[in-house]
């Protein structure tokens, strides 16, 4: 599908995929959507003056993509009579849906595993399930096997049986999690994986917040009010961690060879928006990849970043030695040469999926607080961009009123949304709630902001 056309409205965008490698995935009919992309951008007849490349976040596959994209242009579109504004926008869809939201049964008794199955309408197979994990985690023997003895024990609870949360694992289950964690390098670079991360203690911490009056889970419906909904939390901690590397792999090759190329094809100015993990790949993109990454043949001109599923301290020069000093990974972006606009990263106090996730997460990894109340380990999504001396703090998002925001070049900005994104869906809560006018408006404003 190289170009998409948005029902009931006149807008349109190009939709281009990429597998697991950061590779164009070719439509149906053999054809590629980067090069009509390109195409259209280079066309002098079109006399394209702005480029938007948007990316998606964590758990969203190609159809939920198209969803994301066709509701938040639908909202608001920078295409405005008379405002000299021709602008080509462009939708990444990268593989980034961790696991299916189906309930687990056993191919023996097809039972499914939930306290109401007939709600729940869908569910998969233990073999299915490994399979479908296996493809995150990288696809041997060992990792099938570790899976599948997390995943069976899982179809083996007994509602009844085991009512009440244990105290441990099981000792094959734990080890399982040794060895997956093992597998994806959770004792590597990664700052939360390689602080103290463990199954049990995982576990322990899911366990004891069962039944919690009030407590809807992060990534799927009473996550933590079923026991078995705790033995898979530790699995899903290390699918999410796993994913933010992976968008960040994806950044880096796939999403900034398109930007390169865009970049060589046209003059026009190029503007990146991502959404959780999506902010990494748009900060990714721009950053390049290795410890000397090669810079893209020209600065972006303004970088968004809608309720980031990236570290609060990633784009810090000096990261506070509390939190273990040095610099921040995309630290270098923040500078003309890559960003000749600004850079604007929006929170909600709504947004659970960032605003607990993170919090529950380094629990587990011994969490502190520094002496200004900054979390060491928490999500831009919450917290802002943090560690930035010149950052700037913009008038918070209001609800039906166009945002009053002055930009500066090359600054980070920072934005309290909260007002806008607060409607509450499951248990990501406000982080998927963006099709609004205001939170539109918002990104063209910034894109826009630097214009002469």
């Amino acid at each position: 599908m190289a170009l998409r056309r948005i029902p009931g409205t006149g807008r349109e965008y190009h939709l281009i995929a990429f597998d697991k490698r950061g590779d164009e995935v070719r439509d149906p009919d053999g054809t590629s959507a980067s090069d009509a992309a390109l195409a259209a951008a280079a066309d002098p007849a079109s006399a394209i003056t702005d480029v938007f490349v948007m990316s998606h976040g964590w758990q969203g596959d190609y159809v939920d993509a198209i969803s994301q994209y066709d509701r938040w242009l639908a909202a608001d579109a920078p295409d405005r009579p008379g405002d000299g504004i021709r602008p080509l926008v462009i939708g990444l869809h990268w593989p980034s849906k961790a696991w299916s939201d189906r309930t687990i049964r056993t191919a023996a008794t097809g039972g499914l595993l939930a306290d109401e199955p007939e709600a729940s309408g869908d569910s998969i197979t233990v073999d299915d399930a490994v399979a479908e994990y296996a493809e995150r985690f990288g696809d041997d023997p060992d990792v099938r096997d570790a899976l599948r003895t997390v995943l069976e024990h899982v179809a083996d609870v007994d509602p009844e049986r085991d009512a009440e949360p244990r105290d441990r694992l099981p000792s094959d289950v734990a080890d399982a999690y040794r060895r997956l964690a093992e597998r994806i390098g959770a004792a590597g670079d990664d700052p939360l994986l390689s602080s103290g991360w463990d199954a049990e203690a995982s576990f322990s911490e899911a366990a004891e917040r069962h039944g919690e009056e009030g407590d809807d889970g992060l990534l799927g419906d009473g996550w933590f009010s079923k026991l078995r909904e705790a033995i898979l939390t530790p699995l899903r901690q290390l699918t999410f961690w796993h994913g933010k590397n992976q968008a960040r792999e994806f950044g880096e090759s796939g999403a900034a060879g398109l930007v390169r190329a865009l970049m060589e094809a046209t003059p026009a100015r190029i503007h990146l928006l991502g959404h959780s993990f999506g902010t990494i790949v748009m900060s990714g993109a721009v950053r390049g990849a290795g410890d000397d990454p090669e810079p893209l043949p020209r600065p972006v001109a303004s970088l968004f970043l809608a309720q980031g599923a990236v570290s609060l301290w990633a784009f810090s020069q000096n990261v506070p030695r509390d939190v273990g000093g040095g610099k921040g990974y995309f630290a270098d972006i923040v500078d003309p040469a890559r960003v000749t606009g600004p850079i604007v990263a929006t929170r909600s106090k709504w947004d659970h999926a960032v605003g607990r996730y993170y919090p529950l997460a380094v629990r587990v990894a011994g969490q502190f607080l520094l002496g200004d109340d900054l979390p060491k380990y928490g999500g831009i999504g919450t917290f802002g961009i943090q560690g930035v001396p010149d950052a700037v703090e913009l008038p918070p998002l209001q609800s039906g009123r166009a945002p009053e925001a002055a930009f500066s070049p090359a600054t980070v900005h920072n934005i309290d949304a909260s007002a806008v994104i607060s409607r509450l869906e499951g248990a990501s809560g406000a982080h998927n709630d963006l099709a609004h006018r205001e939170l539109v408006q918002l990104a063209w404003r910034a894109a826009l902001a630097d214009r002469g």
